[in-house]
């Protein structure tokens, strides 16, 4: 049986990125915990089934099916609604959807941690449908993209804790490229592992495939903004949010291959002012997968370098000779790819007019890619100081990052050079 995958470029090949590791999770008789949000306000969220009228859906069983996504609305609330209510579902609707999955489906949605049914899932700090914050202030929003066959609420750590800063995240579920994706009226779509099967098994498959589902996925980042604007701004739209979002203040970042769409958003869509990924970069070594060499993105863009994107470490720069057999590459072949996607990626660093950086964390002991999600965080096999570590280093960039950018704080460690780690390593290309 094929799983779904979890992937990352690599000279040309996208590899399976699922490497068992995890975190914490307290004795077996309770609840796993997620680390607690550390801003100011509580949580709240809202879910909407959207339809863009103007695109096929290409996996529709039916003919004439139109693009249909889900966007999860996470906002700012009192942090004393939280207390006075019950906090929502970690994976909304799972025990109906899990028996759907097969076992090793089921296994790899969580590695490196394990499910063991509902008690094995950790509670959130959410609260649904609950007022925003009260005042009339405006707040920044962020766009956020899955990694591929992650459900959004994997990044529940990540999502909530930005949140309580002050943002506003509308976090894409892109149906066909999360294991699951459930809509209001019932309907379930599960990861389209046969047309990813098909694709793959093409010369340069993995690579044109994945280039295909990216332009999907920031289409759909485009077409959400739009919709949720549209309710923010519409009295008769009745959204909690009403009025109390910023449109001049506007993010996109994403994991894996959700961080090639918050590239690639950045160059579709001029409303959004600052791009993240979070560690995946192409057979090049560039994170604009879809575009040339020579196109970039003229917003402040920040780059994670980790596994998926790295073409930096000893490990990535000094393969076994039985891999390099297996690629069908001499090592002074393999030399030289390495060398063009370092210039590549520089290059293209160095050229965005908004100026940009680059984080090296791959050194950290046990940050892996999956470490961007909740999966290490609620492994038991592994150090849950180390991976709540981990976690703290690549939030506190992120929010330096968004609060540099959307927020105008220009006393963030990207400007001090403070260290949250001596061994993250942060390169600064300046603006043009």
């Amino acid at each position: 049986m094929v799983h779904r995958p979890l992937f990352w470029f690599f000279l040309g090949f996208l590899l399976a990125v699922c490497p068992s590791e995890g975190e914490c999770a307290p004795p077996a008789s309770d609840a796993p915990l997620l680390p607690a949000p550390t801003g100011e306000y509580g949580v709240g969220r809202v879910s909407y089934g959207l339809t863009d009228s103007s695109r096929d859906e290409f996996g529709a069983p039916e003919n004439g099916a139109r693009r249909k996504m889900m966007a999860y609305v996470w906002y700012p609330i009192d942090r004393k609604a939280v207390q006075q209510n019950v906090t929502a579902a970690y994976l909304p609707h799972f025990e109906e959807i899990a028996p759907k999955l097969s076992p090793g489906d089921l296994a790899d949605i969580f590695s490196p941690a394990e499910y063991k049914g509902p008690p094995s899932l950790p509670k959130t700090n959410v609260v649904e449908n609950a007022p925003i914050a009260a005042g009339k202030q405006k707040f920044p929003l962020l766009l956020f993209c899955h990694g591929w066959g992650n459900p959004t609420f994997l990044y529940t750590a990540e999502l909530q804790d930005i949140v309580s800063h002050g943002y506003i995240v509308v976090a894409i579920d892109h149906p066909y490229d999360t294991a699951f994706t459930k809509f209001p009226d019932g309907q379930l779509i599960f990861f389209a592992q046969d047309r990813f099967n098909s694709a793959v098994a093409k010369p340069k498959g993995m690579n044109n495939y994945a280039k295909e589902r990216v332009e999907v996925m920031a289409q759909d980042n485009r077409y959400a903004l739009t919709e949720i604007l549209e309710y923010a701004t519409t009295q008769s739209a009745h959204a909690v949010f009403y009025e109390r979002i910023n449109e001049q203040k506007i993010g996109a970042f994403g994991h894996s291959i959700g961080g090639l769409t918050a590239a690639r958003t950045c160059q579709i869509d001029s409303r959004v002012k600052a791009c993240m990924d979070q560690d995946s970069a192409d057979n090049r070594g560039s994170s604009f997968i879809v575009s040339d060499l020579s196109q970039t993105e003229t917003q402040p863009f920040f780059l994670f370098v980790v596994s998926s994107a790295d073409i930096w470490s000893p490990k990535a720069l000094n393969p076994s000779d039985a891999e390099l057999t297996k690629q069908k590459l001499t090592r002074a072949e393999f030399d030289a790819k390495m060398k063009q996607q370092q210039n590549n990626q520089t290059k293209q660093l160095a050229e965005i007019a908004g100026g940009s950086y680059r984080l090296m964390i791959f050194d950290l002991p046990g940050f892996i890619h999956r470490s961007f999600t909740d999966q290490t965080l609620l492994a038991t096999k592994l150090d849950r100081d180390q991976s709540l570590h981990n976690f703290q280093v690549a939030q506190t960039y992120t929010l330096a990052f968004f609060n540099k950018y959307l927020k105008g704080d220009t006393k963030t460690l990207l400007d001090t050079g403070e260290k949250v780690d001596s061994l993250a390593k942060l390169e600064k290309f300046p603006r043009h």
